[in-house]
Protein backbone atom coordinates (compact mmCIF):
# COMPACT_ATOMS: atom_id res chain seq x y z
CA UNK A 1 0.00 0.00 0.00
CA UNK A 2 1.60 3.02 -0.64
CA UNK A 3 1.35 6.49 1.19
CA UNK A 4 -0.81 8.17 -0.42
CA UNK A 5 -3.35 5.76 0.13
CA UNK A 6 -2.14 5.53 3.61
CA UNK A 7 -3.19 8.84 4.44
CA UNK A 8 -6.05 8.79 2.44
CA UNK A 9 -7.74 6.09 5.12
CA UNK A 10 -6.04 7.13 8.03
CA UNK A 11 -7.66 10.52 7.58
CA UNK A 12 -11.23 8.87 6.66
CA UNK A 13 -10.88 6.95 9.99
CA UNK A 14 -11.37 10.05 11.65
CA UNK A 15 -13.98 10.88 10.32
CA UNK A 16 -16.71 10.40 13.44
CA UNK A 17 -14.34 12.55 15.45
CA UNK A 18 -13.60 15.61 13.16
CA UNK A 19 -15.50 18.96 14.34
CA UNK A 20 -17.25 20.84 11.63
CA UNK A 21 -18.67 24.56 11.22
CA UNK A 22 -22.65 24.77 10.22
CA UNK A 23 -22.58 25.39 6.36
CA UNK A 24 -24.22 28.68 5.43
CA UNK A 25 -27.66 28.31 4.41
CA UNK A 26 -29.69 30.96 2.74
CA UNK A 27 -33.21 31.28 1.29
CA UNK A 28 -33.96 32.46 -2.11
CA UNK A 29 -37.21 33.27 -2.93
CA UNK A 30 -39.29 36.25 -4.57
CA UNK A 31 -42.06 36.71 -2.85
CA UNK A 32 -42.73 38.76 0.20
CA UNK A 33 -44.65 36.85 2.18
CA UNK A 34 -43.81 36.16 6.33
CA UNK A 35 -44.30 32.98 7.50
CA UNK A 36 -48.01 32.10 8.79
CA UNK A 37 -49.30 35.13 6.51
CA UNK A 38 -51.78 34.79 3.55
CA UNK A 39 -51.43 34.87 -0.20
CA UNK A 40 -53.29 35.64 -3.32
CA UNK A 41 -54.76 32.01 -4.19
CA UNK A 42 -53.95 31.43 -8.02
CA UNK A 43 -56.85 28.71 -9.04
CA UNK A 44 -56.63 29.30 -12.46
CA UNK A 45 -53.97 26.83 -13.38
CA UNK A 46 -54.67 23.78 -15.09
CA UNK A 47 -53.92 20.39 -14.05
CA UNK A 48 -50.56 19.41 -15.55
CA UNK A 49 -49.65 22.92 -15.86
CA UNK A 50 -46.36 24.14 -14.21
CA UNK A 51 -46.02 27.51 -11.88
CA UNK A 52 -42.01 28.25 -12.30
CA UNK A 53 -40.15 30.94 -10.02
CA UNK A 54 -36.73 32.35 -11.43
CA UNK A 55 -34.58 32.94 -8.76
CA UNK A 56 -31.21 34.21 -7.93
CA UNK A 57 -28.65 34.42 -5.27
CA UNK A 58 -26.05 37.17 -6.64
CA UNK A 59 -22.75 36.22 -5.26
CA UNK A 60 -23.18 33.03 -3.71
CA UNK A 61 -22.84 30.80 -6.52
CA UNK A 62 -22.44 27.82 -6.35
CA UNK A 63 -25.51 26.50 -4.58
CA UNK A 64 -26.30 23.46 -3.17
CA UNK A 65 -30.69 22.96 -2.48
CA UNK A 66 -31.19 21.76 0.70
CA UNK A 67 -34.92 22.35 0.25
CA UNK A 68 -37.94 23.03 -2.19
CA UNK A 69 -40.93 25.40 -0.48
CA UNK A 70 -43.76 25.63 -1.92
CA UNK A 71 -47.02 27.98 -0.55
CA UNK A 72 -50.83 25.86 -0.88
CA UNK A 73 -53.89 27.56 -0.02
CA UNK A 74 -57.57 26.22 -1.05
CA UNK A 75 -60.80 28.19 -1.58
CA UNK A 76 -63.19 27.45 1.33
CA UNK A 77 -66.28 26.67 -1.03
CA UNK A 78 -64.03 23.26 -1.60
CA UNK A 79 -63.70 20.81 0.29
CA UNK A 80 -60.12 19.29 -0.82
CA UNK A 81 -57.55 20.19 1.40
CA UNK A 82 -54.69 18.57 -0.94
CA UNK A 83 -53.26 18.17 -3.98
CA UNK A 84 -50.68 16.34 -5.95
CA UNK A 85 -47.85 17.87 -7.50
CA UNK A 86 -44.21 17.20 -8.99
CA UNK A 87 -41.34 19.67 -8.12
CA UNK A 88 -38.88 20.81 -10.99
CA UNK A 89 -35.30 22.38 -10.65
CA UNK A 90 -33.54 24.05 -13.90
CA UNK A 91 -29.99 25.10 -14.08
CA UNK A 92 -30.91 28.00 -16.10
CA UNK A 93 -33.41 31.26 -15.73
CA UNK A 94 -33.50 31.44 -19.47
CA UNK A 95 -37.28 30.79 -20.71
CA UNK A 96 -38.75 30.71 -24.12
CA UNK A 97 -40.64 28.92 -26.57
CA UNK A 98 -41.11 25.55 -24.95
CA UNK A 99 -37.65 25.69 -22.97
CA UNK A 100 -36.53 24.23 -20.70
CA UNK A 101 -38.67 21.06 -21.09
CA UNK A 102 -39.32 19.04 -17.90
CA UNK A 103 -37.00 16.43 -19.66
CA UNK A 104 -34.16 18.68 -19.17
CA UNK A 105 -34.45 19.53 -15.24
CA UNK A 106 -31.66 18.61 -13.05
CA UNK A 107 -33.53 17.56 -10.28
CA UNK A 108 -37.60 16.04 -10.67
CA UNK A 109 -39.24 15.05 -7.72
CA UNK A 110 -41.55 11.63 -7.45
CA UNK A 111 -45.33 12.82 -7.41
CA UNK A 112 -45.94 14.26 -3.57
CA UNK A 113 -48.99 15.48 -2.09
CA UNK A 114 -48.92 19.39 -0.71
CA UNK A 115 -51.37 20.53 1.88
CA UNK A 116 -53.01 23.67 1.59
CA UNK A 117 -52.52 26.56 4.70
CA UNK A 118 -48.51 27.19 4.47
CA UNK A 119 -45.53 25.98 2.99
CA UNK A 120 -44.86 22.94 1.82
CA UNK A 121 -41.40 21.79 2.83
CA UNK A 122 -39.56 18.94 0.52
CA UNK A 123 -36.36 17.92 1.18
CA UNK A 124 -33.65 17.60 -1.85
CA UNK A 125 -30.83 17.34 0.38
CA UNK A 126 -29.76 13.94 -0.72
CA UNK A 127 -29.94 14.58 -4.12
CA UNK A 128 -26.90 16.74 -4.53
CA UNK A 129 -28.82 19.71 -6.74
CA UNK A 130 -26.19 22.43 -7.89
CA UNK A 131 -27.03 25.11 -9.07
CA UNK A 132 -23.99 27.57 -10.88
CA UNK A 133 -26.21 31.08 -11.34
CA UNK A 134 -30.05 31.86 -11.49
CA UNK A 135 -31.85 29.00 -11.70
CA UNK A 136 -35.60 28.16 -11.66
CA UNK A 137 -37.85 25.92 -9.38
CA UNK A 138 -41.33 24.15 -10.92
CA UNK A 139 -43.90 22.90 -9.35
CA UNK A 140 -46.53 21.16 -11.81
CA UNK A 141 -49.76 20.56 -10.72
CA UNK A 142 -50.78 16.69 -11.09
CA UNK A 143 -54.40 16.49 -9.70
CA UNK A 144 -56.69 18.77 -7.43
CA UNK A 145 -60.01 19.77 -6.39
CA UNK A 146 -61.86 22.39 -7.76
CA UNK A 147 -63.81 22.34 -10.52
CA UNK A 148 -61.92 20.42 -13.27
CA UNK A 149 -61.04 22.35 -16.20
CA UNK A 150 -61.74 25.77 -14.76
CA UNK A 151 -60.18 26.12 -11.21
CA UNK A 152 -57.62 24.23 -9.13
CA UNK A 153 -58.11 24.59 -5.38
CA UNK A 154 -55.85 24.45 -3.71
CA UNK A 155 -53.69 25.53 -5.70
CA UNK A 156 -50.16 27.75 -5.43
CA UNK A 157 -49.99 31.24 -4.23
CA UNK A 158 -48.47 34.81 -4.84
CA UNK A 159 -47.82 37.80 -3.08
CA UNK A 160 -49.93 41.03 -3.46
CA UNK A 161 -47.58 43.67 -4.17
CA UNK A 162 -46.61 43.35 -7.60
CA UNK A 163 -45.17 40.81 -10.31
CA UNK A 164 -41.80 40.91 -10.86
CA UNK A 165 -41.47 40.31 -15.21
CA UNK A 166 -39.31 37.40 -16.33
CA UNK A 167 -39.48 35.77 -12.56
CA UNK A 168 -42.93 34.09 -12.82
CA UNK A 169 -43.99 32.00 -15.29
CA UNK A 170 -46.48 29.27 -15.72
CA UNK A 171 -45.43 25.68 -18.40
CA UNK A 172 -48.87 25.38 -20.30
CA UNK A 173 -50.53 22.19 -21.19
CA UNK A 174 -49.44 22.18 -24.61
CA UNK A 175 -45.27 22.38 -23.31
CA UNK A 176 -45.00 25.81 -23.72
CA UNK A 177 -43.62 28.77 -21.71
CA UNK A 178 -46.00 32.14 -20.70
CA UNK A 179 -45.08 34.78 -18.51
CA UNK A 180 -47.29 34.81 -15.30
CA UNK A 181 -47.14 38.57 -15.24
CA UNK A 182 -49.21 38.59 -18.52
CA UNK A 183 -52.29 37.10 -16.74
CA UNK A 184 -52.33 40.00 -14.47
CA UNK A 185 -51.64 37.81 -10.94
CA UNK A 186 -51.06 40.04 -8.38
CA UNK A 187 -47.51 39.18 -6.92
CA UNK A 188 -44.91 36.84 -6.76
CA UNK A 189 -45.03 33.24 -6.76
CA UNK A 190 -44.37 31.77 -3.58
CA UNK A 191 -42.10 29.19 -4.67
CA UNK A 192 -38.61 29.29 -2.77
CA UNK A 193 -35.50 27.20 -1.45
CA UNK A 194 -33.13 27.54 0.96
CA UNK A 195 -29.44 26.40 -0.24
CA UNK A 196 -25.91 26.18 1.70
CA UNK A 197 -23.45 28.23 -0.26
CA UNK A 198 -19.72 27.25 -0.73
CA UNK A 199 -19.87 24.69 -4.22
CA UNK A 200 -21.10 21.47 -2.32
CA UNK A 201 -20.47 19.14 -4.75
CA UNK A 202 -19.95 15.76 -5.11
CA UNK A 203 -22.19 12.39 -5.37
CA UNK A 204 -23.76 9.89 -2.60
CA UNK A 205 -25.20 6.92 -4.25
CA UNK A 206 -27.41 4.02 -2.46
CA UNK A 207 -26.04 0.81 -3.50
CA UNK A 208 -28.73 -0.84 -1.58
CA UNK A 209 -27.80 -4.83 -0.07
CA UNK A 210 -29.32 -3.68 3.30
CA UNK A 211 -30.29 -6.38 5.34
CA UNK A 212 -33.41 -6.21 7.71
CA UNK A 213 -34.19 -8.04 11.17
CA UNK A 214 -36.95 -6.69 13.58
CA UNK A 215 -34.96 -3.22 12.16
CA UNK A 216 -34.43 -2.29 8.82
CA UNK A 217 -31.48 0.11 9.46
CA UNK A 218 -31.07 3.12 6.63
CA UNK A 219 -27.82 5.34 5.62
CA UNK A 220 -28.12 8.26 3.82
CA UNK A 221 -25.16 11.21 2.79
CA UNK A 222 -25.32 15.13 2.43
CA UNK A 223 -23.35 17.93 1.89
CA UNK A 224 -20.02 18.66 0.08
CA UNK A 225 -17.60 16.28 -0.45
CA UNK A 226 -15.34 18.77 -1.80
CA UNK A 227 -11.41 18.27 -0.06
CA UNK A 228 -11.95 19.82 3.51
CA UNK A 229 -15.73 20.52 2.97
CA UNK A 230 -18.02 19.71 5.14
CA UNK A 231 -21.15 16.21 4.62
CA UNK A 232 -23.60 14.52 7.04
CA UNK A 233 -23.37 10.69 6.82
CA UNK A 234 -27.47 9.77 8.13
CA UNK A 235 -28.21 6.45 9.90
CA UNK A 236 -32.13 5.55 10.68
CA UNK A 237 -33.90 2.76 12.27
CA UNK A 238 -31.03 1.29 13.64
CA UNK A 239 -31.31 -0.88 16.57
CA UNK A 240 -31.38 1.38 19.81
CA UNK A 241 -28.99 0.99 22.64
CA UNK A 242 -26.52 -0.84 21.04
CA UNK A 243 -22.96 -0.37 18.76
CA UNK A 244 -21.85 -2.16 15.10
CA UNK A 245 -18.94 -1.55 12.98
CA UNK A 246 -19.05 0.75 9.97
CA UNK A 247 -17.11 -0.65 7.64
CA UNK A 248 -15.16 1.68 5.25
CA UNK A 249 -13.29 0.59 1.91
CA UNK A 250 -12.13 1.89 -1.40
CA UNK A 251 -13.62 -0.71 -3.52
CA UNK A 252 -16.12 -3.76 -3.29
CA UNK A 253 -15.72 -7.10 -2.34
CA UNK A 254 -19.68 -8.35 -2.08
CA UNK A 255 -19.32 -10.83 0.16
CA UNK A 256 -21.57 -13.31 1.74
CA UNK A 257 -21.56 -11.78 5.61
CA UNK A 258 -23.80 -12.79 8.40
CA UNK A 259 -26.80 -13.22 6.31
CA UNK A 260 -26.58 -10.91 3.98
CA UNK A 261 -23.66 -9.37 1.71
CA UNK A 262 -20.75 -7.26 2.84
CA UNK A 263 -20.53 -4.29 0.17
CA UNK A 264 -17.39 -2.62 1.04
CA UNK A 265 -13.67 -4.41 0.83
CA UNK A 266 -12.84 -3.31 4.78
CA UNK A 267 -9.87 -1.15 5.28
CA UNK A 268 -11.45 0.64 7.99
CA UNK A 269 -13.62 0.17 10.38
CA UNK A 270 -15.33 2.72 12.93
CA UNK A 271 -17.28 1.37 15.93
CA UNK A 272 -20.70 3.46 16.27
CA UNK A 273 -23.37 3.70 19.13
CA UNK A 274 -27.27 3.70 18.01
CA UNK A 275 -28.29 5.70 21.19
CA UNK A 276 -31.86 6.22 20.45
CA UNK A 277 -31.62 4.77 17.09
CA UNK A 278 -30.73 7.56 14.73
CA UNK A 279 -27.66 9.20 14.59
CA UNK A 280 -26.44 12.22 12.18
CA UNK A 281 -22.29 12.03 12.04
CA UNK A 282 -21.19 15.14 10.69
CA UNK A 283 -17.26 14.62 8.82
CA UNK A 284 -15.02 16.33 6.44
CA UNK A 285 -13.80 14.86 3.56
CA UNK A 286 -9.81 14.70 3.23
CA UNK A 287 -7.72 17.03 1.10
CA UNK A 288 -5.17 16.04 -1.72
CA UNK A 289 -8.01 13.42 -3.01
CA UNK A 290 -7.99 13.14 -6.90
CA UNK A 291 -11.60 14.00 -8.28
CA UNK A 292 -13.67 10.82 -8.92
CA UNK A 293 -12.24 9.02 -5.44
CA UNK A 294 -14.54 6.37 -4.31
CA UNK A 295 -15.38 5.37 -0.91
CA UNK A 296 -17.86 2.45 -0.20
CA UNK A 297 -19.77 2.94 3.71
CA UNK A 298 -22.37 0.27 5.51
CA UNK A 299 -22.68 -0.85 8.92
CA UNK A 300 -24.05 -4.00 11.01
CA UNK A 301 -25.49 -3.88 14.42
CA UNK A 302 -26.29 -6.47 16.48
CA UNK A 303 -30.04 -7.75 15.53
CA UNK A 304 -31.89 -10.89 17.24
CA UNK A 305 -34.13 -10.64 14.22
CA UNK A 306 -31.55 -10.99 11.82
CA UNK A 307 -31.12 -14.26 10.00
CA UNK A 308 -28.25 -14.74 11.27
CA UNK A 309 -28.33 -12.59 14.12
CA UNK A 310 -27.22 -8.88 13.08
CA UNK A 311 -28.98 -6.08 10.43
CA UNK A 312 -27.53 -3.97 7.85
CA UNK A 313 -27.92 -0.84 6.39
CA UNK A 314 -27.32 -0.15 2.60
CA UNK A 315 -24.12 0.18 1.01
CA UNK A 316 -23.85 3.73 0.45
CA UNK A 317 -21.26 5.43 -2.52
CA UNK A 318 -19.38 8.30 -1.80
CA UNK A 319 -17.66 9.96 -4.93
CA UNK A 320 -15.21 12.91 -4.93
CA UNK A 321 -15.57 16.09 -7.32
Amino acid sequence: MNLARRSTLAALAFLALVPVAAATDIVVKNDSLLDGSTGALQEGFAINETGAAVLDAPGSYPLTLKDIQVLVLKDPLFPTNTMSAKLYVWNTATISGTSPSLASAIYTSPTITLTAGGFNIWDVSASNVVVTGPFTVGCQIIASGGIPGFLTSPSLVTDANGCQNGKNWVRQVNGTWANLCSFGVSGDLAIRVTASTGGNTGQFISLGNGLSGNFTPALAGSGSLVGGANFTLAFTAMPPSTSGPLFVGLSMINAPFKGGTLVPSPTVIITLSTGGGTLNLPASMPTGLPGGTQFFLQAWFPDAGGPLGADATNALKLITP
